[in-house]
């Protein structure tokens, strides 16, 4: 897959959306305010506890006479510790129990709805995950549950007795059955908020998780655009670059025999040069405003005679054939052939020496249409079944390129001037179309390439 460029844009062009950009974003809400100011979370929170515990039953002070100093030191330890919820979730959590089992154990009217206890779960699991949140939160619910059992000890208002008289005896429950109902609903609420902690928690990970696949994607896009970079200007700059050097030796040449014919390949070597700085900049702006990849970056010599021309005027005694109909028109494909016959062609006037005879062979093999090959699967004949029937069920584009010089092996040719980056191009550009390319010594003498490619199907 070619991507799109990943650079500055243009003036006046807007920069798009980056996967940090969505991000930050999003936290602009109420959540992620909350998120980036920690402080004002545990205030809101502790706002919420305070009008849990002293909205409900707000006269309950009243009558505690003395008692009430201690009734509010229970809750401002509570409070306390509520503010380290998120730094040390297990100690806050031990120490809310303790705090809420002592309120239990002498005052459990007030005690008994042990909404600390839930939030402590909650920052439990957010920190811990599930299970640990419930692992701590539910014998802390344990130790709630057994302090208000033996609070008709200790009061004689509002413990176990008191309850089963005023509530659970007009239901016609039992002792058990009642308790039982209160256990179930303090354990409930509890397991209520450390699953809630964990749900947040989940989705706290996801979020990291996609913002590192982000970070991953958008390095592995930069690697590519970089290749992709590096394989455009390649192909520009050193076909560009050899067929200058070929002219301006073969001037340097013909200059002392025929200065009128030095002329005419000086002014050839001139126009390769114009030709190649028209290309640089059209690939340059191309990958600056991050246009398509087709027509856009099609080299401005934009024919394959033109092509073959050029490399004429280099000195390549170049013959050309083509068998099947012509090639289809798509751009990309179109460039992607371009390009393997350029770097193939100049390959050949940068390493062949002796070099007599160099050969352009293209062969179109036509596969079916969109269209055929719906009425094909609809018939139910597989690719196979196509194949032995002398159908096939792609379409083939054979490019081979033949010279009869004396080459270097690859090898030779990085350690003297190649960089390895052309045949690595090639193979490149032919997988976009499912091909492959074979570079190496032809079976007789010099040099072959050949590469297979799927041209695009018709509709």
């Amino acid at each position: 897959m070619i991507t799109q460029a990943l650079s500055e844009p243009a003036a006046g062009q807007a920069m798009p959306p980056g996967f940090e950009d969505l991000a930050i974003a999003r936290r602009h809400g109420l959540r992620g305010w909350f998120r980036r100011h920690p402080k004002s979370m545990n205030a809101v929170v502790i706002g919420v506890y305070v009008l849990l515990t002293f909205w409900v039953y707000p006269y309950a002070f009243y009558d505690l006479g003395n008692g009430a100093l201690w009734l509010l030191i229970g809750y401002g330890v509570i409070i306390a510790a509520l503010c380290f919820r998120v730094s040390h979730p297990l100690s806050v959590l031990a120490l809310v129990a303790l705090a809420e089992a002592a309120l239990l154990l002498f005052y459990p009217w007030q005690g008994v709805q042990m909404w600390g206890l839930c939030f402590a779960a909650y920052a439990v699991a957010l920190r811990r995950g599930l299970l640990i949140g419930l692992i701590t939160g539910l014998p802390a619910c344990v130790l709630g549950y057994l302090t208000f059992l033996r609070t008709d000890i200790w009061s004689e208002r509002h413990g176990p007795s008191w309850w089963m008289e005023n509530y659970y005896d007009p239901m016609g429950l039992t002792e058990f059955e009642s308790l039982s109902i209160l256990a179930v609903m303090m354990f409930f609420t509890v397991g209520i908020s450390a699953g809630i902690g964990a749900a947040v928690r989940r989705g706290h990970r996801h979020e990291q998780e996609v913002l590192e696949w982000a970070r991953r994607s958008q390095q592995l896009a930069q690697v590519a655009e970089r290749n992709r970079i590096a394989r455009e200007m390649h192909d520009v700059i050193a076909h560009s670059l050899s067929v200058m050097i070929s002219l301006a030796d073969g001037a340097r040449i013909v200059a002392r025999k025929d200065p009128h014919r030095a002329g005419e390949v000086l002014e050839e070597l001139s126009g390769t040069g114009r030709t190649a700085l028209g290309d640089m900049r059209r690939v340059i702006g191309v990958l600056r405003q991050g246009e398509d990849v087709g027509a856009a970056r099609r080299p401005i010599g934009e024919s394959l005679e033109d092509l073959y021309e050029n490399f004429r005027q280099a000195g390549l005694p170049l013959t050309v054939s083509l068998t099947g109909p012509s090639l289809p028109e798509d751009a990309g494909f179109g460039l992607t052939v371009h390009r393997i016959i350029q770097e193939s062609l100049t390959n050949v006037l940068r390493y062949g020496r002796q070099v007599t005879e160099v050969a352009v062979h293209i062969e179109h093999r036509p596969g079916p249409t969109v269209e055929e090959s719906r009425r094909l699967r609809a018939e139910g004949l597989s690719a196979a079944d196509q194949a032995a029937l002398g159908m096939p069920a792609t379409g083939q584009v054979v490019l081979t390129i033949t010279d009869d010089g004396v080459h270097p092996t690859p090898g030779e040719r990085r350690e003297s001037v190649g960089s390895g980056q052309g045949i690595h191009g090639m193979e490149e550009r032919a997988g976009f179309y499912n091909g492959s390319v074979y570079a190496g010594p032809a079976p007789r003498r010099g040099w072959m390439v050949r590469a297979v490619l799927e041209p695009p199907q018709k509709g």
